[in-house]
């Protein structure tokens, strides 16, 4: 009897610890006046496509989340600090953050582009020879196209102080195009029809979920990433937010290793 008893009470012990990992929190911080990648509603919860990402990853996990209203730069602080457990809010991984941060895999391209309308035949910075685009002033679109109106035969740069004003131009044939961040233009493409990408520019940035060095969770963050990328998870959040599917190759679809410093 006594030793049936001790078996039940490890077996109690052992059920309650489970049930108590599978309810942990990972508690994510984010600055929320960054739509698409994350906001608040009028009620107060939380959007966008990044939240969508770390529900998703929080559910693969067994885990209950909790998200923080933090300023961009307070993220840093409180990843380190251990006062969260990650960070989202379109950060892009750099060498240099990565000497004090690790990061997941990237999920998100963060791309330049020229956006057109949908008849437009241009699909190469070369053809843009001789023709006007916009660009909104103060952004890196309006310096890109700075540096390099002269290489590509750009016949003006016009700017704009709002991106709906460029789009509606866009649309009217007024300009060829517009040039800018990639997610702005996607994201913006779901409320202004008859658009298009023309064509990607390629910076090489890339956004991810940030933590705090040798978080004991970045493993199992990371291989969450990677099944929502393999069963199609993270693209249908992809085309939830701007419209269309992830372009093939991009860190959207393709599995990546955890990123490490050079």
């Amino acid at each position: 009897m006594t030793i049936r008893m001790g078996v039940f009470a490890a077996l109690a012990a052992s059920l309650a610890f489970a049930s108590s990992a599978f309810a942990e929190t990972i508690t994510v911080g984010a600055y929320p006046s960054n739509p698409p990648w994350e906001y608040k509603t009028e009620s107060g919860a939380f959007e966008g496509f990044e939240i969508d990402v770390a529900r998703d990853v929080a559910k693969r996990l067994g885990m209950d989340i909790e998200f923080q209203d933090l300023g961009f730069q307070a993220l840093f602080a409180a990843t380190s600090s251990g006062r969260i457990d990650f960070a989202i809010s379109s950060i892009s991984i750099t060498s240099e953050r990565l000497q004090n941060q690790s990061f997941t895999q990237p999920y998100y391209d963060s791309d330049g582009t020229i956006v057109g309308r949908e008849d437009s035949t241009v699909t190469t910075l070369e053809q843009l020879d001789g023709k006007p685009i916009g660009v909104v002033a103060a952004t890196t679109g309006e310096a890109w196209a700075k540096e390099n109106a002269e290489k590509y035969g750009i016949s003006d740069i016009r700017s704009y102080s709002a991106q709906q004003d460029l789009l509606m131009d866009v649309r009217a044939g007024r300009i060829e195009g517009g040039a800018g961040e990639i997610a702005g233009f996607q994201y913006a493409m779901t409320q202004v029809p008859g658009l298009k990408l023309l064509v990607r520019i390629p910076t090489g940035e890339r956004f991810a979920m940030m933590t705090r060095k040798d978080h004991p969770l970045l493993e199992r963050v990371n291989d969450a990433v990677s099944a929502m990328k393999e069963d199609g998870s993270m693209a249908a959040i992809h085309k939830k937010w701007f419209g269309v599917d992830p372009e093939a190759g991009t860190s959207t679809v393709e599995k990546m290793p955890i990123p490490k410093p050079e």
